[in-house]
């Protein structure tokens, strides 16, 4: 039996249709009333489950198009929504033939026993019930209008309560306060920002956080800016705080301490930030001055870290990795203690940019960072030499301990999908070990030889490890 999910978001989807499916029910999903209506006309499920609101074609009108064609008469359909139905919305439901209501979140019992009870009812019929028709548009259209205008006061309503407490809540915060979004733009501000930057706040709102703060004309960068909106939306932080120089409205240099986090929807995505703000000179006096050498030593420790660290992992950067194999290849040399090397590679991964995008490749290579740092040792070094390609070294240490790290990362990459939350991929490495020899004079040979164990793990099938 056919059960038929239709809802414009993906987890929604993705949870009731494993539901269904326990339950031996055989489940297809729309993303919107559109493609669900095609569905319908294609397939005959013999149930729809539905949300209400949807873009384009929403459920009260997907349930009004099934109703006016008397050959999808039978099939019957059950609202499925995370919004509070109120009377008149029940009852324009109801004259449109709807079978049940099912609130968010329902546990899956419940789920399945309502689908249970309305597939139940419908083999009971001999055949559509009478009731299930359409209203004529005209009719429909009325009710309908009245129930959307009757939401929209209300959300109006909520949101001018929402900016209203917002508003309050900014306004009893001494330090200047604004809200930015991913463009750059600020869409709120507090009176401290106000009397900071010597702008009123409604000629603040509108503008450029780096037209305002640095009388630039382009986002602030360069190797010696530290962006709090960059390392918000670009890398992902949860909370940034940085020294900033501000040229207020007279061309004067304020020096303030910057705080910011971002702010997120109800899918997780950001898409706004909030950055407070104080002028450091105002708030420390002079024999607290310390504080602030301390505070610019860190952010120089800060500057110095992001120079041997690769933006999108996290991990060293080429550069760096690549220094310090020279320097543990001569301490080796040295002492006359073992030196090996791991050189990874991920599997097409070509292939995964070309088929789920960019973006999602990315996410790909900050989750491998992570279980490649979570796999090795505490002495071993991990850095991204390319690419996909990652270096790990392993001072002090014998073939065979290399061998069993290589093989650990490559079964903890391999054994857990990685997902974005809306597509995922399994992905698989191929890794090329190696151990200095008394022949090496130089980092490059055993550079070069862990690359061509890793080449001859590619010939040989990829998603192994082989020692030269």
């Amino acid at each position: 039996m056919k059960i038929l999910i239709i809802d414009d978001e993906y987890d929604v989807r993705s949870i009731l249709g494993d539901i269904l499916r326990s339950a031996g029910y055989e489940v297809t999903t729309a993303e919107d009333g559109e493609e669900g209506l095609r569905k319908v006309r294609a397939e005959r499920p013999s149930l729809v489950i539905t949300d209400i609101l949807m873009p384009g074609l929403d459920g009260f009108h997907f349930l009004n198009e099934v109703r006016k064609d008397k050959a999808l008469g039978d099939i019957q359909v059950v609202f499925y929504t995370g919004n509070y139905l109120d009377k008149e919305d029940e009852q324009l439901a109801h004259d449109l033939g709807v079978s049940r209501f099912l609130i968010k979140p329902l546990a899956p019992a419940d789920i399945i026993a309502v689908v249970k009870e309305v597939i139940s009812e419908k083999a009971k019929r001999a055949a559509p019930a009478e009731t299930s028709t359409s209203l004529d548009e005209s009719t429909f259209l009325k009710l309908y209008n009245e129930r959307l205008v009757t939401k929209l006061k209300h959300k109006v309503q909520e949101s001018d309560k929402a900016l209203s407490s917002l508003e309050n809540i900014m306004e009893s915060i001494a330090d200047g306060v604004v809200v930015i979004d991913k463009n750059y733009t600020i869409i709120q501000a507090n009176s401290s920002a106000e009397n900071f930057s010597g702008v009123e706040k409604k000629e603040l709102i509108g503008r450029k956080c780096y037209e305002m703060a640095h009388h630039r004309s382009s986002p602030c960068e360069g190797p010696n800016i530290i962006c709090p909106h960059y390392q918000l939306f670009q890398r992902g932080e949860n909370l940034v705080k940085v020294l900033h120089t501000h040229v207020d409205v007279r061309g004067d240099e304020r020096h303030v301490e910057i705080n910011a986090s971002p702010i997120k929807d109800s899918k997780g995505r950001i898409f706004a930030m909030v950055e407070t703000y104080r002028d450091i000179m105002e708030k420390y006096s002079d024999d607290e001055l310390v504080k602030l050498v301390k505070r610019l030593n860190d952010a120089q420790t800060h500057l110095k870290h992001m120079a041997i660290t690769d933006d999108l992992t996290g991990l060293h950067n080429r550069r760096y990795i690549v220094e310090r194999l020279d320097e543990e290849f001569e301490r080796a040399r040295r002492s006359g203690h073992p030196l090996s090397l791991i050189m990874l590679d991920i599997d097409r991964f070509k292939q995964i940019n070309d088929t789920y995008g960019h973006l999602f490749g990315d996410v790909v290579l900050r989750v491998i960072a992570v279980r490649l740092k979570s796999s090795i040792r505490k002495h071993d070094i991990v850095g991204r030499v390319g690419g996909e390609e990652f270096l790990v070294i392993c001072p002090d240490s014998l073939l065979a301990d290399t061998l069993v790290v290589a093989e650990r990362i490559r079964k903890v990459i391999n054994e857990e999908n990685i997902s974005d939350g809306t597509q995922q991929v399994k992905v698989a490495l191929s890794a090329g070990v190696t151990i200095i020899q008394g022949s090496d004079v130089s980092s490059d040979r055993i550079f070069s030889r862990a690359d061509s164990a890793l080449y001859k793990a590619k010939e040989e099938g990829r998603n192994k490890v082989v020692v030269l």
